[in-house]
């Protein structure tokens, strides 16, 4: 580490209030030897010198049971809902197909489902072995 020392008017990169990042600024005052105020070169705000320490991004925690629970409900609920229909049957999904509750589809993306409710004016809710879709249909 080097010992430069600082005075007002040198050059120094500080964490910006008004741009919110890290810019290039102008020492304005100091008290000691250590930074009081700092002048952005980018915006021309004013404010207190802040350390540009970057900061860390956040970890995402997970808990590993959380997603498991919900995926074997999910497929415990697929499962009873096909119990009695016939895959085969499926219709091919189509924006424009007339459609009732009940209706197996086989959907380009999302696999084969089943219609659960067809509501006004012109949509449906499909139930899929990955969870509910709302998709578009012309009502009978």
């Amino acid at each position: 580490m080097s010992n430069i020392q600082l005075s007002a008017g040198d050059r120094i990169t500080s964490n910006c209030t008004k741009c919110k990042d890290i810019t290039n600024h102008t020492i304005v005052a100091m008290v000691g030897e250590i930074i009081a105020k700092v002048e952005c070169s980018t915006c021309g705000g004013v404010h207190n010198y802040r350390n540009a320490v970057a900061k860390k991004p956040a970890v995402k925690r997970k808990t590993g049971a959380a997603k498991p629970v919900k995926t074997k409900k999910i497929e415990a609920e697929w499962s009873e809902l096909l119990k009695d229909q016939d895959p085969n049957t499926a219709t091919p999904y189509n924006m424009q197909m007339i459609i009732e509750s009940g209706h197996l589809i086989q959907h380009p993306n999302f696999g084969l489902g089943r219609v659960i409710s067809v509501t006004k004016p012109n949509k449906m809710e499909v139930h899929f072995s990955t969870g509910i879709k709302l998709l578009r249909c012309v009502i009978a």
